[in-house]
């Protein structure tokens, strides 16, 4: 698993997260994964190794490519930011900053993704993704194993800006 630093605790979860996909028919301004979307941590259910103060994510979505960009405050309350590129094609791809991890990202609806990041074959964390019919809210649900072998679960409920 990916080696973490205490201060970017959360960073490390969004890592198993990051993988976004779209359908190809999409554009950015029609896909309702695409924009802003500000983590409500009063809504959420965040794991106590990943008590993250804040988050804001923000998704720009294309046919062949997703480019997801946070920032926030950590649990030690450190600033952290940071961009990854996904190509939404269904095929194991390696995760950028985490050798030896893939990930495999499906869009499983309109407005529902799924996501797995495994290493040497072995499932190391998944997450789902889904905006809201209204388009005003976003769930992530994240379970993986964190850079120390402990499990973990959270729901993180973000609001679009």
């Amino acid at each position: 698993m990916v080696r973490s630093r205490p201060q970017r605790s959360w960073s490390l979860c969004f890592t198993l997260i990051i993988v976004l996909a779209a359908p190809a028919a999409l554009s950015q301004q029609k896909h309702p994964l695409a924009g802003t979307w500000q983590a409500n941590i009063s809504k959420s259910q965040r794991h106590p190794n990943h008590l993250f103060k804040s988050a804001t994510l923000r998704f720009e979505v294309t046919d062949e490519l997703i480019s997801f960009t946070y920032s926030g405050v950590n649990m030690s309350g450190v600033e952290e930011s940071g961009t990854f590129k996904i190509h939404p094609d269904g095929k194991e791809h390696p995760i950028a900053d985490a050798p030896g991890l893939v990930e495999v990202s499906r869009w499983a609806g309109p407005r529902l993704l799924d996501t797995v990041a495994s290493q040497n074959g072995k499932v190391v964390g998944h997450s789902s993704y889904e905006v809201s019919e209204d388009g005003k809210t976003l769930t992530a649900k994240i379970s993986g194993t964190d850079a120390s072998g402990a499990g973990f679960e959270q729901v993180i409920v973000c609001d679009r800006e």
